[in-house]
């Protein structure tokens, strides 16, 4: 079917759309689409930190470059030192964000990007690349919300400009607008952009008006002098980035439409305008490269300037192929170092394989608009997007860090169009309306399910009040400021293969800590054999020594596994700090009383599970239970010639996992109960403490009584008793029998 047809254009439509769509509330829906993105975009905002995203802190540094100097910079290596975005982008995005900060201290913000960068991202050490400063003062801040909030209004124009065009081709359909405009407004990874220091909205916003505005010349069969306002829009998007000139592909499909309807002059008028538009928009800034440079968009200047810009050797054509998922994932859910979860970037796989197909039942069923228009609808949506992909993957095979798919936002109108028209060809046309809102709550959905995933990235760790007990209390300082109070062990202090320990440590800072340290937390056996080895950023790489806020307690967990695990032996688990570009200096580590402890200090002695068996056969059990689930199974005490007791052999059970290191005492009492003779040890002489105890071990123990030096015959006993007593002295009380007793009567003698 021919589309010079003047009843195809897209204007033409009736029949049930036409009925469905007057039923739609068009101007509630797309003021409530634009709060509701303003909403999310601030919640997103709120939780991702002040210079976190692509390029941040460099985009940053490239609008104080103009609020420093005001004007164009040079493309040298100078100014890329400044900022290497100055290089590779149009200035519009930065001029923006330097006119909304102007006004801020400059040389503080400088410095304050300095001081927020996160040593550890580089490292892989950490997915935040900056670290959030304490006590910044609120003009350092605003100027970088003032940046965040131009990038967030782009993305608001981007959304507008997807409504408009979307009415423009189906102007008595509303809610496929709506559908449309939500795809766009509520991709999580479109909103993570707009709630952050980037150009990438503008580029997405300033393109889709560009062909809009191409559209709405098409659809409202405009004057080929209005044709202008395309190029216009154009010219503005080339200011903001250099790959905005791909839009001049789904326009040229409108023109060669316009030409098939209106004739080719007048088609050729209407580009005339258009470029002439775009001239004026951009002119200014293409003669400056054009003189300076030699070329239009300075490509060979810009790899001068950035020697790293470029790849050494291209990728292979396979090799870039198999970045194609990865590029599709980075569209919707990649945040810089942090992905998505895979259910959510399979979930929109499904979605798009599923609009996908059904955009050839959209182009093939007999519905009550055109042919025609459905064809141009889809030919444009289709160049603009595939024009875009391409250069995706151009980018991908030939620049450094160019694999990243939300590149392709500047085809995100198209892109929820194919999508929207897609999931519309699977259902009949009254139930449409039904259907866009339904998409639109899906893309509601989506924004709102990776909230949590920014969340859990970038959230630093709550500050405790008050502070817990602690298994084990510490209070040990680090040089630097960082402060050790206490650990806790939940499952105790042993380990198995198939079970990891858990440790929780209890951190502070005396004061603001002003370097960058990295935690070590080892595990190590016989000779120093290291079992397990942390070295790194606390709280997951979410909380550098540089952001610790003095006097707040943060807790920060562990679970440490070991694959090789010693038999019958203690591992050592210790802790320290060093600085984060040299580990061969350990910081120094005090006591209370500012002794010196040394580089390191000792948590806890730690102990396989199967360090010891069980007995095969649990032995007869005695009724002696202690807190703690510490339990006496059997006692056997051994007398001398003079009758006296002289040692005792038992077999403990533990009855649960045990967090505490706890002591045995076994004393021989006279008849006044005054100790006469006794012993005090840890199980195996300290190398099996109980805070290695796991739930259902078996322990053999053999304890020698020591009587005072004496040439006379032992004292008179009347009885040997046995306990456990806690570090502080406090003894464990028996369950059973005789509760809240703190001994076990092993023996009498009468």
């Amino acid at each position: 079917m021919s589309l010079s047809t003047r009843n195809d254009s897209p204007r033409a439509v009736d029949g049930a759309t036409a009925r469905a769509g007057s039923r739609f509330p068009a101007r509630a829906a797309i003021l409530l689409l634009c709060a509701l993105f303003l909403g999310m975009a601030g919640l997103y905002t709120w939780i991702i930190p002040p210079l976190e995203g692509f390029d941040a802190s460099a985009h940053y540094m490239a609008t104080l470059y103009w609020r420093e100097f005001r004007s164009p910079p040079p493309l040298d290596e100078a100014t890329a030192q400044y900022s290497y975005e100055l290089i590779a982008q149009p200035p519009l995005y930065h001029a923006l964000a330097a006119l909304a900060g102007a006004g801020w201290p400059l040389e503080e913000s400088k410095a304050f990007v300095e001081a927020s960068r996160n040593p550890y991202h580089a490292k892989v050490l950490s997915k935040r690349q900056t670290v959030t400063l304490p006590g910044t003062p609120l003009d350092l801040l605003m100027p970088i919300a003032l940046a965040r909030g131009v990038a967030m209004l782009g993305g608001l124009l981007a959304v507008l400009a997807t409504w408009v065009l979307a009415r423009s081709f189906f102007p008595r359909l509303p809610s496929l607008a709506l559908a449309a405009s939500a795809l766009v407004a509520f991709n999580p990874q479109f909103l993570f952009m707009s709630a952050t220091i980037t150009p990438d909205p503008w580029a997405a916003a300033t393109v889709a008006w560009s062909v809009t505005l191409a559209a709405c010349a098409y659809a409202r069969d405009w004057p080929a002098r209005r044709w202008a306002w395309a190029g216009v829009a154009g010219g503005v998007a080339l200011l903001t980035k250099y790959s905005a000139f791909l839009a001049g592909v789904p326009a040229l499909v409108l023109l060669v439409a316009l030409a098939r309807r209106r004739g080719a002059g007048h088609a050729l008028r209407a580009a005339a305008f258009a470029l002439l538009g775009g001239l004026i928009a951009a002119g200014p800034w293409l003669l400056r490269n054009l003189l300076l440079y030699g070329e239009l968009i300075p490509l060979k200047q810009m790899a001068v300037a950035i020697p790293t810009l470029n790849r050494a050797e291209p990728f292979t054509l396979d090799r870039t192929w198999d970045y194609v998922p990865w590029l599709i994932a980075s569209y919707w859910g990649v945040f810089v170092s942090n992905i998505a979860p895979g259910w959510y970037l399979e979930t929109t796989r499904i979605f798009m394989w599923i609009a996908a197909a059904g955009l050839v039942v959209f182009l093939l069923r007999r519905w009550s608009d055109r042919l025609a228009r459905r064809y141009l609808v889809v030919a444009v949506s289709a160049a603009w997007f595939a024009v875009v992909a391409l250069a995706v993957l151009y980018w991908t095979r030939t620049v450094e860090y160019g694999e990243q798919g939300r590149l392709a936002h500047i085809a995100a109108p198209a892109l929820a169009l194919i999508f929207a028209l897609g999931w519309q060809g699977w259902l009949p046309e009254r139930r449409l309306p039904a259907l866009h809102v339904g998409l639109t709550g899906f893309a509601l959905l989506l924004a709102g399910s990776q909230l949590w995933t920014l969340h859990d990235a970038y959230h630093m760790p709550p500050s405790l009040n008050p502070v817990p007990a602690f298994d084990r209390a510490y209070d040990v300082a680090f040089d630097g400021g960082m402060r050790l109070l206490g650990a806790d062990f939940p499952d105790g202090e042993a380990i198995a293969a198939d079970q990891p320990l858990r440790l929780t440590l209890y951190f502070t800072a005396d004061h603001e800590i002003e370097d960058h340290y990295t935690l070590f937390l080892h595990l190590a056996g016989d000779g120093d054999r290291i079992l397990y080895q942390y070295d790194g950023v606390p709280a997951a790489g979410r909380h550098s020594t540089r952001q610790w806020r003095p006097g707040e307690v943060f807790a920060d967990e562990y679970l440490i596994t070991v694959d090789d695990i010693p038999a019958d032996d203690l591992a050592t688990l210790s802790i320290g700090f060093y600085p984060v570009d040299d580990p061969t200096v350990r910081l120094n580590a005090r006591d209370t009383s500012g002794a010196s402890l040394g580089d390191r200090v000792v948590l806890a002695q730690i102990r396989a599970h199967d360090a010891y068996a069980p007995a095969p056969v649990a032995p007869q059990r005695l009724d002696a239970v202690w807190e703690q689930g510490i339990a006496l199974a059997a006692a056997d005490v051994q007398f001398g010639p003079d009758g006296s007791p002289r040692a005792v052999a038992v077999t403990w059970q533990a009855e649960a996992d045990v967090a505490a290191d706890y002591t045995v005492f076994v004393q021989a009492l006279n008849e006044d109960g005054d100790v006469i003779a006794q012993v005090d040890q840890q199980p195996h002489d300290s190398d099996y403490p109980t805070s290695t105890w796991a739930a259902g071990d078996v322990i053999k123990d053999a304890y020698t009584l020591v009587w005072p030096a004496t040439d006379e015959n032992a004292p008179a006993w009347r009885q040997v008793i046995i306990g456990l007593y806690a570090q502080d002295g406090t003894r464990l009380r028996l369950v059973e029998p005789d509760a809240g007793s703190d001994f076990y009567i092993l023996a009498r003698h009468e």
